[in-house]
């Protein structure tokens, strides 16, 4: 009796552990807004600067992210109008003023690296759509060719998270 009474505390006292654990990473999770959605910022990741738009873009661009040395540049390609190193990623959200109309054909779950994915980059690539509150936004992932698989996985993460900004209740 006396050791299943032990082994009850010490089950006990590891669950309350992972609660503590899972309480304070969820703590430290920071999530970086715009345009109605938001996307989980990983470790070391940094909020960049969208590329030059015009107050009437539709689509627009709502949010980027990305690892250090990213950053926008001038040329006439919306999604990949960015500079990503060689050993870096970028996630880029753009997203429309209105509904659009089309199912999200291409699922955040199905989002795969490949060549030729956008024009103006000649890296690697994937996209997603999604449906947000009724709005429609395009989720673009751009690493470079030296990009560990960590930084992979953490763009690909960090584009599966996009979920609705909560709304502000002033």
């Amino acid at each position: 009796m006396r050791a299943l009474r032990t082994g009850s505390v010490v089950a006990a006292a590891a669950l309350t552990l992972a609660a503590c654990v899972g309480a304070a990473a969820a703590a430290n999770v920071v999530t970086v807004r715009g345009g109605g959605v938001e996307l989980v910022l990983p470790d070391g990741w940094s909020r960049i600067q969208p590329a030059g738009q015009t107050a009437t873009d539709d689509p627009r661009t709502v949010i980027v992210i990305g690892t250090d040395g990213a950053r926008a540049v001038d040329n006439d390609c919306q999604v990949s109008s960015y500079r990503v190193p060689s050993d870096g990623a970028i996630v880029v959200v753009i997203g429309w003023r209105d509904a659009t109309g089309v199912s999200p054909y291409l699922p955040l779950s199905g989002m795969k690296l490949r060549r030729g994915t956008f024009e103006c980059f000649a890296d690697r690539g994937a996209v997603a759509q999604v449906t947000r509150r009724g709005l429609d936004y395009q989720v673009n992932v751009m690493v470079g060719d030296r990009a560990s698989a960590a930084t992979i996985d953490d763009a690909l993460a960090a584009a599966r998270s996009i979920a609705p900004a909560p709304r502000r209740h002033d």
